[in-house]
């Protein structure tokens, strides 16, 4: 009696499931280098992009305000302006935003030192959206949305906006930090 007689499987069935299990490996192993490329290339898809931006003619806007005038908790107020690459100085879009105005308690609570923002900047090939609260200084905002080229991207970014109309130079920087 041969061996195949005595295990119950013929010579013909070992050799297709041998030749299925060698089939099935490289199958395998070509899924793992196609695998790797593609995580390769979600990668460098996913790779942080970092934009450094200036502003230039920052504008406060706030109703019955004066220039100068000290705000109060609750003034609501527009911010616009033209963003520029830091580097370069070439113009890529503008910049609009709002705020609510509020107290931090460093100050007397009748005078607004500190904001919650909603920020748009807007690009030709696309717009982003950011929020945060500004309390004195540089602070920093979330990306909570964009379109266009920025359409699902996330990150945050720092931004210190420096308007006229509070004491500052009309200008602004931002560095942006987006992820897909």
């Amino acid at each position: 009696m041969s061996d195949s007689q005595h295990t119950g499987t013929s010579r013909r069935t070992a050799l297709r499931n041998g030749l299925l299990l060698i089939g099935g490996a490289i199958g395998l192993g070509g899924g793992a280098v196609e695998a790797r490329a593609l995580t390769r290339e979600g990668a460098a898809a996913a790779r942080p992009e970092k934009l450094e931006l200036n502003g230039r003619g920052w504008v406060l806007s706030t109703p019955d305000r004066a220039a100068g005038e000290l705000l109060q908790p609750g003034d609501r107020s527009t911010v616009s302006g033209t963003v520029l690459d830091a580097k370069s100085k070439r113009v890529l879009g503008q910049f609009y935003g709002v705020r609510t105005a509020y107290s931090s308690g460093k100050l007397p609570f009748d005078v607004a030192d500190a904001s919650t923002e909603l920020h748009t900047f807007t690009f030709e090939d696309g717009s982003i959206l950011g929020m945060g609260s500004v309390i004195g200084g540089a602070s920093m905002f979330s990306i909570v949305g964009g379109t266009g080229r920025y359409a699902g991207k996330r990150g945050t970014y720092s931004a210190e906006q420096r308007v006229r109309e509070l004491g500052g130079d009309g200008t602004a920087s931002f560095v942006i930090n987006l992820e897909a």
